[in-house]
């Protein structure tokens, strides 16, 4: 496979915006040198990079690539699912689960070298409601901390703004119950990850056996009300161990759904690290519904 145009989408205002334009501009001439068409893409608001996608796929670009973090990919991803454009991922943002998942490189000259040997793999996408996700989707406690986490603290100190918000989070103890609905099977939890990846942020393992082309869903449910049990869940999950607790519910499904265990307050949601609304949560895998460039 050959990708003769190629989009690059990205935010010009995010993390050092000099840096990061001369980046681009460099891959852009690079790619040129080397007989591509580069379409250069900046986002102006937040969503701009669906459009921008579905723009460059509506003019021939067979690979478009999200420069930036992995809600710049999510956008981006929402464009591609069912064209036969390819997807690619320059790591920019501050966590970048896509490319720990698959060990695709930030350096320019890296980049280049993999548009140009043009390896892809097919994934499977996680569907929530309406909206897709590539990694995964979070119910409770890691949905409210993205929620939570403070613009500017993020810009300025990266994933330590994330840790601020989740010392906050597990202070105030609101871990809000769900309702988990399996095929056949319904259980209650307070923090709920359907993972297409075993990657996951801040170098968790909450979904290990998760493969982005495993034609299924893994959905880990982990219930506890106290401080104690949460911590003793986020150090077992930093190796993946957590699966053999008492209160940890683990499975591989096609579709599940999500629902609030209280009317008075819906728990919140996060696709791909970005929180996207609330429960009630509708989830389904679609198998080999994305070209990836790896």
């Amino acid at each position: 496979m050959t990708f003769s145009r190629i989009a690059v989408i990205y935010n010009p205002n995010s993390g050092r915006p000099r840096e990061r334009q001369q980046a681009v501009d460099r891959f852009a001439e690079l790619l040129q040198n080397a007989g591509r068409t580069v379409d250069i893409c900046p986002t102006e608001h937040p969503n701009h990079a669906t459009d921008l996608a579905r723009e460059a796929i509506a003019r021939g670009c067979q690979l478009v690539i999200a420069n930036g973090g992995d809600g710049t990919m999510n956008e981006v991803l929402q464009a591609v699912v069912g064209t036969d454009a390819t997807l690619g991922f320059w790591p920019g943002g501050t966590a970048n689960v896509l490319a720990a998942e698959i060990g695709f490189p930030a350096q320019v000259d890296r980049v280049v070298e993999r548009v140009l040997r043009a390896h892809t793999m097919k994934c499977t996408v996680g569907k929530a409601n309406s909206r897709y996700f590539l990694l995964m989707a979070g119910v409770g406690m890691d949905a409210a901390v993205s929620a939570a986490v403070d613009p500017g603290l993020k810009r300025k100190f990266g994933k330590a703004a994330f840790g601020v918000a989740a010392l906050k989070y597990f202070w105030r103890g609101e871990f809000q119950p769900v309702r988990v609905q399996f095929p056949g099977e319904e259980v209650v939890g307070r923090f709920v990850v359907a993972g297409n990846a075993h990657s996951y942020g801040g170098g968790f393992r909450l979904t290990p056996n998760a493969d982005l082309t495993d034609p299924e869903l893994d959905i880990c449910v982990f219930n506890a009300d106290n401080r104690m049990e949460f911590l003793k869940f986020a150090l077992a999950a930093v190796a993946g161990w957590h699966q053999g607790m008492a209160n940890v519910v683990y499975r591989k499904v096609r579709s599940a759904r999500i629902l609030s265990a209280s009317e008075d307050e819906a728990a919140p949601v996060q696709l791909d690290g970005e929180v996207t609304g609330g429960l009630p949560l509708q989830l389904e895998a679609i198998p080999a519904a994305v070209n990836l460039l790896v």
